[in-house]
């Protein structure tokens, strides 16, 4: 599929880093996009323990067993849930536990990743760091393949944690041999499109193979079987993927030398990079904001809209919804490649931010009536196609802006910034939830922190930012880079962990 767009005639795919870069997001594809059926059957779970269904006159209707009482009359005597949970000593709705549990994962990942950033940078090791952090992730994976009404609690835990923490320190080591593989800004585009439609190719391939494998083995309206089938697949695809992926990655040597504790090397070089950013890149400094506001948006539109679309809208299984936005990513990454090759990244990344505010405030603004089936699918739509084009802008502007050396670090940066961020939206949702803001439209406000922070992160990469000062600050220092040697086609592989 990759091939047919064109994508894979930059010289970037000549280097065999370049090819276990697609394999390793296969799998991340492949991992995440479970996630999105594990989400449902543990929304379903946790309605369920306190007698909650979005469809209260089933539940009324099938007690009574009145079969000759229509819809509406069954309405009539529909309850509201207004049942909690407990989890983590915390009581609250079930709506809320999973945006509560994410937030407080993020939280904790986001006060790592800077830590374990520059630490990698000193060591001979990140190939090693690499493959365990996804190795966590494939195991954290496979464990939600037993997840039941009994136990979603400790699964919802493990996988917003655990899973959350191997996801994280993965995409920081990764996009630190991103920046060694690409070369100049057309590389990067084409590094990073190619990217988005192996991931999503691969979610959309998940998606598929979930939803028909289910429904030939008879449970396809089972939300927790369909989960547990989606995490059994996922686990047989991602195992002989993570071995063919790593024999096509390099080791690299710690350009910065230390001596003493490696980790008090770390926590001390943290500091000095950050006052160095304050006093002297402000310009790089500046746009890792705008990227950390943008980044904090996008993932939190794929933990927020399943919610809003199930407990808002009504609609049964908004795992459905979320499969058309990742299918309609790939159009979306192939027409943001060939807009940006023309504008730039920069101005066209401004440009998704700002349509993806638009759609957000549509979606809680003239979206919530119960059973809106059209207006869902127009938002699912546009979500997958701004996202889809977000990511490879939203990368290779980041790529451009990382001293040689530290690669690790900054993304551990990077990561602090977009992780942090990103539990503010999910604490807002949280809040009004909990806190029954606005009453029954408290959803709806709820999701206005996606529109704010859409809206924050175009005004800063589209209107205060200084590209040319920023790449300007980077260039000098990427003469120590130092890249992969393996090239497609001579037989040169490297030797595996």
């Amino acid at each position: 599929g990759i091939c047919s767009t064109g994508v894979l005639s930059s010289p970037v795919f000549k280097k065999t880093e370049a090819w276990g870069y697609l394999w390793v997001l296969l799998i991340r594809g492949v991992g995440w996009t479970t996630w999105v059926f594990l989400q449902v059957a543990i929304l379903k779970f946790s309605n369920n323990s306190v007698g909650c269904s979005t469809k209260g006159y089933e539940m009324l209707w099938n007690s009574t067993m009145n079969r000759t009482q229509t819809e509406d009359e069954a309405n009539v005597f529909e309850i509201d849930c207004t049942g909690e949970v407990s989890f983590l000593g915390k009581m609250m709705t079930p709506s809320t536990a999973i945006p509560f549990t994410t937030s407080i994962g993020v939280l904790a990942v986001a006060l790592i990743s800077p830590i374990f950033g520059a630490v990698i940078d000193r060591t001979s090791k990140r190939k090693l760091w690499t493959f365990l952090s996804l190795g966590v992730f494939i195991f954290v994976n496979a464990l939600q393949i037993f997840t039941t009404p009994d136990n979603w609690v400790l699964m919802l835990a493990l996988q917003n944690f655990l899973a959350r923490l191997g996801f994280a320190l993965h995409v920081a080591c990764v996009a630190a041999y991103c920046t060694e593989i690409a070369e100049g800004e057309q590389e990067i585009i084409a590094l990073q499109s190619a990217g988005r439609i192996a991931e999503t190719g691969a979610m959309v391939g998940t998606l598929f193979t979930t939803i028909i494998g289910s429904t030939v083995m008879g449970f396809g309206k089972d939300v927790g079987s369909t989960a547990t089938f989606s995490q059994a697949f996922a686990t047989v695809i991602s195992i002989p993927i993570f071995f063919y992926a790593m024999v096509r990655f390099e080791e690299r040597p710690a350009l910065n030398k230390t001596e003493g504790s490696i980790f008090t090397a770390g926590f001390k070089q943290l500091f000095n990079t950050g006052y160095l950013l304050y006093k002297e890149n402000t310009y790089v400094l500046q746009y890792l904001f705008g990227l950390a506001f943008c980044d904090g948006g996008n993932s939190n539109v794929f933990v927020l809209f399943p919610i809003y679309a199930m407990l808002q809208n009504g609609l049964e299984n908004p795992a459905v919804f979320t499969g058309l936005a990742m299918i309609v990513c790939i159009p979306g990454a192939l027409l943001t490649k060939k807009i940006a090759t023309k504008i730039g990244i920069r101005r066209q990344l401004g440009n998704i931010l700002f349509s993806n505010s638009v759609i957000c405030a549509l979606l809680a603004g003239a979206i919530y009536q119960d059973g809106n089936f059209l207006g869902v699918l127009l938002v699912a739509l546009g979500f997958g196609l701004t996202i889809g084009g977000t990511y490879p802008m939203q990368k290779g502007m980041y790529m451009r802006l990382i001293p040689a050396g530290q690669e690790v670090e900054y993304q551990g940066l990077y990561n602090f910034f977009s992780l942090l961020l990103q539990t503010l939206p999910l604490t807002w949702f949280v809040y009004c939830e909990d806190e029954n803001v606005g009453g029954e439209n408290s959803m709806r406000i709820g999701m206005l922190g996606l529109v704010l922070f859409f809206f924050i992160a175009f005004l800063l990469m589209s209107l205060f930012m200084n590209e040319q000062a920023a790449v300007a600050k980077v260039e000098a220092t990427l003469h120590k880079r130092v890249r992969g040697t393996g090239i497609v086609g001579t037989g040169k592989q490297v030797a595996p962990i």
